[in-house]
Order: C-alpha cells, then structure tokens, then sequence
C-alpha cells in the first residue's frame, strides 16, 4: 500500500469540537492512485479520477469522477455499474461514529453515487450502504452513520478493509467531485466550508436557476390558458403561480449572498420543480372535475375550491405528496358476491382552505322490485397516515406521510388546505341479499352540511363466498416489538405500561380472534413465544361458528442423532406438543391442525430435520408437518421424506417440482416476508396495494400452491395505540428498518384492532380466489354431467378461457399488472361466468 498520512486537521471556526480526523483530502497524486477497480490494482478504462483545483473543502485539491452516460444500445440493455474502491489508510474506526464528506454533481441531471464499507471478513455487498442521489448542479454534504450502519450490517468498526465508491446507470455523463474525507468522533462536527467552495457552488447553481425560471414562465403561460374558462380557478392558479415565483426569487437571493444558506438552494430548486409539476397535475385534476361539479354539488354549499375524485381499494392514494390519479365523475360503482366485502376510496382534497369535518355518508341502496342493500352494511372510515423517516432496504419513491391503517373508530376527519384524504368506503352483502343491481346515493358532508352528492351502482351477484378461506393458511398473530439498537432501552420502558400496544390488546382477544376471522385468519403462531400455546377457547368457538381455519400446535427443531438425542430434544419437543394434540382432538379440532418447525433451515441441516420430522410423525401420525426448510426439491432429492408440507419463497415455486411432490402425498405452499422485494410482490407499507391483491388472487390461481404462509402480522413499535388522525403517530417500522414487514395490523383506541389497505388487499385476493374456485368446481360438474348441449358447450369453452389467468394479470411470479382495471375486468368476468352456470 502507498503511504498517506491520516491527519487531525483544525475544525477553524467550529467550536464544538477540537479536531476531526482527515480520511482522505486528495492533495497528492498518491491519494487518488489509491482507487482501482474491484479485484484489481489498477482503475478501469470506462472511468477517470483526478486531481481538480475545482469544489475544494480542503486544502487545493478535490478528486473528480467521470464516466460516460449508460448507453444501453452500445451495451446491449446491460446494467452499468462503474465502481472504485481501496483500503482506506486508516483501517481502525472504532473511536469514530460518523463519516462525512462533500460530493458535487456539475451535470444537469441527478446522479447517484453510493458507498459500501465493510471489513475483512464480510463480503463488501453485505457491507454498510450509504447512497446519495444529487440533484442537477448541487452539493451535498454527505454523513455517514457508522455505529448504526456497522451494527446493522455486522461490519467491525476496527478492521475496515474496503471502501467501494459506484454509480449506476449514470442518465448522462457523469461528473462528480468529491473532497474531504472526514472521520467525526461523537460529539466532534466538520469545519465549515471555505468561502470560495461557497461561491463556486452558487456560480454552479446560478444556470439551473435561470433555467427554472423559464421553464416556470412557459408553464405559466400554458396553465393560464388552460384555465381562462374558469376565472375562480384561473384566480387559484395565479395565486399558486406567484407563490412558486416568489420562492424561486428567495433562492436566487441566496446565490447572490453566496453564504451557507447556498446549500439549501439546490433541495429549494428540486422543490419548486416538483409543486410546478403537481401544480400541471393538480390543474388538470380539478379541470376534470368542474365538468362534474354542476350535477353534484349541493346548493347550499359554496365550497367551489373542493375536488373530488374516486380511487379503487388497490391503489395508494398519498396525502401530501404528488397528484393522486382519480376518476372524477358523478357515478361510482362496485360488483360483490354475497358474504363478501369489497371497497372503494372517496379521495377529498380542499384547494384553498381547510375542510373541518369531513365525512362520508351513504344512504340505503335499492335495486329492482325494491329490494334494499341497507345503509347498515356500508361503512365510511378516513384513511390513516404514517410517516416514513427513511428509505427502507428494499427502496422507496417516497419518504413521508404513507396511507396505511383504516380508522374504523372514526367517522369525519378535518382536511387541511391542499391535503389528499381518502375515506375507505366498504361494502358488505349479506348471505341472503338478492342478487341484483343496488342504487342510493354517497355524499359528502362538512360539519354535517352537503357538500357534494354522487350516484352509488352495486351490483350483488347471485353466489357467495365462504367464511373460511379458500386456500389454507398459517400466519403468527402473536403481538411483540422489534427494537433497534437505538430503541431497545426506551421501549423496554414502555413495556412496563398496560397501553402499550403489544400488552393492551390482550384485554380484547377475543374481539382480535373474530376481527382475524373476517380476513380468513385464524388466530396462531408459528412459533413458540413466552406463554404462548393454542388459544383453544377462542379456535373452538370459531370452529362452531364455521369460521375456523388451521392452527399450529407447535414449534419444532432439529434433532440430533441417537435415543440420547430424542431424550433430549431441545425444549422437550414432544412432551409439550402432547397434551395440545390431545386437547386439540377431545375437542374435535385435530383436523385443522398442524406442526410447524425448522424454519428456513439450510442443506448441512437436512438430516436432522429429517430426524425431527420422522419422530413427529411417529408421535403424532395424523398431523401434517410443515417446514420452510431450504430443501427446493420439496424432499425428492433430499433425505427429507418424513415433511408433509413444504413452503418455498415464492421465487423458489417450482410448479413441475410440486406435482411430483403431491404425487407422493405431499402439499406445496409459498411465503413472502421481508423478501422477495421488487419486482417479485410484497406487502410492504410503500408497496403497491395491488401486490396484495394479485398474489392472493391471480397469482395464486395461476400457479396453484396448497396454502400461504406469513411469519408475522402484529410486531408493533409504537408507543400508544392509534386513538386520532388521519395523520397518526403510528410508528411504520417493523422488523428492523422494514415498514410493514411482519405487521399487516394495527391497534387502536384501547387495544382494539384496526386493519390496515394491505390487510385489505389480503382478503380480497382470497375472495378473488373463491371465484375461480366456484368457478372451476362448476366446469368439473359440467364436464362430468355428459356431454353438453351447444349452449352449454359455448358457456364451457368461456368458462375454461377464463380460468386461465390472463397474462395481462399475471404473465410470471415477477410479471404481473399494476391496474386495477386488468384485476376487476378478470374477476367480473369469474363472476358473470358462474351465475350463467346456474
């Protein structure tokens, strides 16, 4: 290695802290020949670094990046990934708890460059990552937390071995400066940058400057035009317009000072471009709706500021971010079997003042012959907001306010000024509803005043769905937190208190068991927790009411070889699950049971899983053994031939493989939890709430496991229950930095259960699931009743088409639609199939 000094360097006028020490200042030639590529001694012909004398932090020099646009004609569509690393001098960071260093983009165009350090014995990818997305000519001053990241990660603070610079498909050529290495000790802050780094940057950010302005111009001329027909909305724009103006002219002001207030300028440019950019939208929405508002706004309301639009249960409407993309119009309608809840989404959004008092009210529906869908099955929530701090593992386009949990404790809720608030309007056909087409009428009310009043179609088809799910399920609803190291000792405090939410919703189980019911889920856990053992009160109750699904009598794991071993079996495997399996059976329950164990156990764990499996079935014949064990082959190429059913990660679905393995007797189910990500479905809290929908339903009547597993549904980190909103305290994070991992519930006032769009999601995939179950089971009727007259052969051939998932729904595991029009156009036309069969 060449010899750079590691160096204190004076922190100047900063009296925080006495010295920081400098990594890396790039003031020799040594310095950046450091850097090569991965596996390499020497750097890659598609990149430069060099000393410039331009964006320096200290000293004379910084260190510039270069490589070409990604141009995927010349690279035949591959990703490109120009990299960099070294071992840094200074290989010991344990007294350290923060890197910082300042990076300059001089192209108009954002750039990405991000980090990884690790140690000598992680492999650099499983390392700490830090990245940095740089808007056109801007600084950042970027910090690195390294107790957080390096505990996260595993890394050792005191064998740094590598530091691995990359960019990734950069947009166009990329040009990035980069200076002043800074390792900070707690409590320790940088120096302040030199004046003249300042005035460079505001000469570099003086063209984008000039740039918005007049884009802000021509946009503005074009806006106006659009909205002359309308002087209340033509006043709006120009109100809004001048707002963007004025913050563009404070920013210009900010260059000319060429102080520290420079640095904010590029996140104020990005800002204003994107409100110019809603502002387009939002014109455009409310545009849409004055075409409406004549036919349905009431007389007596003068709130000619308001819009509102429609949006399906499958979409994620964000309440202060974007522009929600909504159907205005004067009609909304929804299709349902009987037993079946199905939902919509009533999105308000008050333009120039606040709308206190906000709600949705629903009149009873009549259909033909007058039949009524009475007011009493629909049901009017605001939707919830919680908010993001960061960007989670698996990405984020947003980090903010996040729709999430459904207030079903609320009724109205007060919208601010320029706010989206969704209501989540459900709702239910009974068992015995007529089949039929229903018509009433959903308004709007302020303060119990009409705002709006539009047109409410429903139509009940003439079949229903079960009270148990149709397809098998194992899902823990056991109520625990998952600290950070940074929580661990608040939230062991909270413990302590009755209203924390993994103890409060114990005075309520037996509303938490009927609630998981209503979304097909049995109250269960997959696991073994303190005190935790089949709720059999609770499963007994549910099984008379016909609503019971399956249950785990236990956690198993591996066994050792020997009788020794057997004696011993960790736990005492056996003699615990002995009396559930009785109690389980006296009460007539066993039928629904299952034993669960060795979860995501890999290959050089086989044969004692085969052992454990083996001496389970030995105990207990009659109770299918469940495992998420790594064996791919679900036991036909492994020594594992005592499991009963398998569960891969729904990437490792193998629909060949799992024929063969029912052949034999076996069951194939999938699972998802904090993978796969992307482009694979998930159903995490900034996740599209279709993913839900489409693997439930589509997805799993494409591929055909034998059931779905979920490890968690209720980690809760929040202090309190949710007991106001919209815009609520909850706290998103779940299992890790995950948001929504491991959690599809949350608690409200008391303890009581609040669900949440993706638990939503969940079930009416599941009852999309049952069409094409009903429907198939009617096609094997028809085909064993002989052969069928030509009108019967006509609605035969259609009913085989449509079970055949379309490709428009689902052309792969990681292939399927983000429309919710694709998903309603398939599952309507299940529905209008199986009433023809009758």
């Amino acid at each position: 290695m060449l010899a750079i000094a590691v160096l204190p360097i004076v922190a100047g006028l900063n009296t925080q802290a006495d010295a920081a020490t400098m990594l890396f200042d790039f003031e020799t030639d040594d310095e950046v020949r450091l850097w090569h590529n991965e596996g390499a001694t020497t750097l890659g012909a598609d990149k430069t670094l060099e000393r410039v004398e331009r964006f320096v932090a200290s000293g004379k020099y910084a260190m510039r990046f270069t490589t070409p646009a990604w141009r995927p004609q010349e690279h035949g569509g591959a990703q490109k990934w120009p990299a960099f690393e070294c071992r840094p001098p200074l290989t010991d960071w344990s007294n350290y708890d923060r890197l910082v260093m300042s990076l300059v983009n001089e192209t108009a165009v954002p750039q990405k460059l991000a980090l990884f350090i690790s140690d000598s014995k992680l492999p650099m990818r499983s390392g700490l990552l830090q990245v940095e997305v740089l808007e056109p000519f801007s600084q950042v001053q970027a910090v690195i937390d390294l107790q957080k990241g390096f505990a996260e990660k595993g890394v050792s603070a005191a064998d740094i071995h590598v530091m691995h610079f990359f960019t990734e498909d950069p947009p166009e050529d990329l040009s990035i400066c980069i200076d002043r290495l800074l390792l900070l000790e707690p409590g320790e802050e940088p120096p302040p940058l030199p004046g003249a780094y300042l005035k460079e940057i505001a000469t570099l950010q003086s063209g984008d400057v000039e740039g918005l302005r007049r884009a802000l111009t021509q946009s503005g001329a074009r806006l106006r035009e659009s909205a002359k027909a309308s002087p209340r909305v033509g006043a709006w724009l120009d109100k809004a317009l001048g707002g963007l103006e004025g913050r563009l002219s404070d920013l210009q002001q900010r260059l000319e000072r060429a102080d520290d207030s420079v640095l904010e300028v590029p996140k104020g440019l990005a800002q204003v471009r994107g409100d110019l950019a809603r502002l387009d939208s939002l014109l455009a929405l409310r545009l849409g709706f004055e075409a409406v508002r004549p036919a349905v706004q009431s007389r007596r309301s003068a709130r000619e500021d308001v819009v509102v639009g429609f949006a399906t249960s499958m979409e994620k409407v964000l309440p202060r971010a974007g522009v929600p993309n909504l159907t205005t119009a004067r009609e909304v309608s929804l299709a349902l079997a009987r037993n079946e809840r199905e939902s919509l989404q009533v999105v308000v959004m008050p333009l120039e003042a606040d709308l206190p008092a906000a709600k949705i009210r629903v009149t009873d529906l009549r259909g033909k012959d007058r039949p009524r869908l009475a007011a009493a099955n629909v049901t009017a929530s605001p939707v919830g907001y919680v908010e993001t701090k960061a960007t989670p593992p698996y990405g984020s386009s947003h980090v903010g306010w996040w729709p999430d949990p459904i207030l079903t404790f609320m009724e109205e809720a007060d919208i601010a000024q320029g706010d989206a608030q969704a209501f989540w309007v459900q709702v239910r056909a009974p068992k015995d509803q007529p089949a039929g087409v229903y018509r009433g009428t959903l308004e709007l009310l302020s303060e119990d005043k009409s705002v709006f009043s539009f047109d409410l179609t429903v139509r009940v088809y003439g079949f229903e769905v079960p009270d148990t799910s149709p397809l098998p399920l194992a899902i823990t609803f056991a109520p625990h937190d998952f600290p950070t190291p940074e929580t661990t000792e608040t939230q062991a405090k909270w413990r302590e208190s009755p209203d924390y939410p993994i103890n409060g919703w114990k005075e309520h189980r037996a509303e938490w068991a009927d609630f998981l019911a209503d979304y097909y889920i049995t109250i269960d856990s997959l696991y073994e927790y303190p005190s935790s053992s089949p709720d059999f009160e609770n499963l007994k109750r549910l099984h008379d009411e016909g609503r019971l699904g399956t249950f785990n009598l236990g956690y198993f794991s591996v066994l050792g070889e020997g009788d020794k071993a057997l004696q011993e079996w960790p736990a005492g495997v056996l003699d615990r699950l002995r009396p559930r399996y009785e109690r389980a059976k006296e009460l007539g329950l066993l039928d629904h049971a299952y034993i669960y164990g060795c979860d995501e156990h890999p290959a050089d764990q086989f044969p004692a899983v085969e052992r454990a499996a083996a001496a389970l079935k030995a105990a207990f014949p009659d109770v299918p053994v469940m495992t998420t064990t790594y064996d791919h082959s679900f036991g036909l190429e492994s020594v594992i031939k005592s499991v009963d059913w398998w569960c891969p990660l729904t990437p490792r679905f193998d629909a060949d493989k799992a024929a063969q393995a029912r052949a034999l007797g076996k069951q194939v189910w999938w699972y998802i939890c904090c993978g796969p990500h992307h482009p694979f479905p998930n159903m995490f809290v900034e996740y599209p709430a279709i993913d839900g929908r489409v693997l439930m339903g589509a997805m799993t009547a494409k591929y055909r496991p034998d059931g779905f597993l979920y490890y968690q549904i209720s980690i809760w980190n929040s202090q309190k229950p949710i007991e106001s909103g919209p815009f609520t305290d909850w706290d998103p994070r779940s299992w890790t930095t995950y948001h929504g991992d491991g959690s599809w519930t949350c608690v409200g006032p008391g303890g009581t259960p609040l669900p949440t769009i993706r638990l939503e999601n969940f079930r009416d995939g599941l009852e999309d699931h049952a069409y094409f179950l009903r429907l198939e089971a009617a096609v094997a009727k028809a085909k064993a009743a002989g052969t069928p007259g030509a009108e019967r052969a006509e609605w035969l051939r259609q009913a085989e088409e449509a079970l055949a998932v379309p490709p428009e729904v689902v052309a792969g595991l990681n292939v399927y639609t983000q429309k919710p029009e694709d998903v309603y156009r398939w599952r309507n036309r299940l529905a209008e199939l199986i009433e023809a069969a009758d």
